[in-house]
């Protein structure tokens, strides 16, 4: 059985105090219209850590962030199991720029995410403290 591996970022901002949140497009294969965090698969090659900075230049334009930590890993099962590593990571910038894989953004306080992400993601920030490592709880 293979599996895929997968990059995450929670990104902070850390001026404004909330999450990056991204909707994929209606157009998508997998999962279309729901909000997600920045991510995809790691390239062959690439370190999860190069993945993930390319992921978030990719799907929203931000060149200046830092990889805090790894704020959790998860394994998601299914017909091809995935192994997710989510980086907390931080940035200064307000300002998205977003691929076409994406239809809209928005820096979401604790509330915002609560409503918008799907359950599968909250169960892993619940379980991970994730809005208070983020200081938004």
């Amino acid at each position: 059985m293979d599996a895929s591996l997968v990059v995450k970022a929670i990104i902070l901002n850390r001026d404004l105090r909330r999450l990056l949140l991204i909707q994929r497009s209606t157009a998508e294969i997998s999962g279309a219209g729901t909000w997600e965090g920045v991510g995809g698969k790691i390239e062959p090659g690439e370190s999860p850590e190069e993945a993930i900075l390319r992921e978030i230049r990719e799907e929203v334009g931000i060149e200046d962030v830092a990889i805090e930590r790894i704020a959790y890993t998860s394994l998601c099962h299914g017909e091809r199991p995935m192994l997710i590593i989510a980086y907390l990571c931080t940035t200064d910038v307000h300002k998205i720029k977003l691929s076409s894989e994406h239809q809209a953004w928005q820096w979401a306080d604790e509330s915002t995410c609560r409503q918008l992400l799907p359950e599968a993601i909250l169960q892993d920030f619940e379980q991970h403290s994730i809005f208070e490592l983020t200081g938004l709880k």
